[in-house]
Formats: C-alpha cells, sequence, structure tokens
C-alpha cells in the first residue's frame, strides 16, 4: 500500500489480493484505517480505480480485504450501481457486527453459484467446507445514494 500511495502504478498487475489480518489495529473497524488510506491518498484512490475499471483484472479479498473491498464498493450487491462513478466509490454491501454481537468462528458449507469469476470457472453446483471467523459478518446492502454515518 506505502508504494501505490508513492505513486507506484497497478499497471502492469492483472489481480490483486487484499490479504486478512488487522490494518491499523481495525480502531475504527474492519478495514476503515485501511480504506481511508485510499480514499484519502490521490494516487492510491486514482490508482484503485483505473485497476478496477480495467476489464482484464480480477480481486480477491481475504478476511479484512474483503471488509476492504467492501468499504471500496467492489463487493457485488443488489443495488444496481457502478463502484466507480467519476471517480467516486460507492459503497454497496456493508459487513457489519454480527447479529450476536460477539466474535464467531464456525465451519460451514457452501455451493458454488453460475459465476463469471475466473476463480470459480468451473465450480458451479460445487459444495465446498470452509471455515470462516469473524467479529464483523453481517452483510447489509447499502443504498446507492444513502450516507454511512
Amino acid at each position: 500500500m506505502t508504494d501505490i500511495c508513492a505513486g507506484m502504478s497497478l499497471g502492469s498487475f492483472r489481480g490483486v489480493v487484499f490479504v486478512g489480518g488487522f490494518s491499523y489495529a481495525d480502531v475504527l473497524g474492519s478495514a476503515k484505517g485501511w480504506a481511508a488510506t485510499v480514499r484519502f491518498n490521490p494516487a492510491a484512490r486514482a490508482e484503485f480505480s483505473r485497476f478496477r475499471s480495467r476489464e482484464d483484472t480480477f480481486s480477491l479479498g481475504v478476511c479484512n480485504g474483503c471488509q476492504l473491498m467492501a468499504l471500496f464498493g467492489w463487493v457485488v450487491s443488489d443495488v444496481d450501481c457502478d463502484p466507480i462513478d467519476g471517480g467516486e466509490l460507492h459503497q454497496g454491501v456493508l459487513l457489519t457486527h454480527n447479529r450476536s454481537r460477539r466474535f464467531e468462528s464456525r465451519f460451514v458449507t457452501v455451493t458454488i453459484l453460475e459465476s463469471c469469476s475466473i476463480l470459480l470457472q468451473g465450480m458451479e453446483g460445487s459444495t465446498l467446507g470452509i471455515w470462516m471467523a469473524h467479529g464483523e459478518g453481517e452483510r447489509l446492502t447499502v443504498p446507492l445514494h444513502s450516507s454511512l454515518n
């Protein structure tokens, strides 16, 4: 992230993986400090916007990286919105505190649906076991023109 904030280009990259782990100690909430680093750095914001708008790229967010992608507006939602609109990033999905208000950790199964994702090609209909562990996993859809206060 430091390199991108300093002006490094993602032009030669086809994929980006945002990893898990705390960022800025998650003091403001999961990945919020990390997202602010991009939102308030013009070079980083422009570079990620260019990367996302290219048709030859993919991205993956793991744990806090998924939280970051949600804050960027890169996680698909039921809201029909372009994540990059005139240079603005719109958040369509918000991952917030679990309903239990506790950290939850469990093994669950998921079924892969038809997807255009290069990471899931040919896997539709497959059922996989995955481990999930998080304190902020409640998915909320955010209307395009709402304000997150």
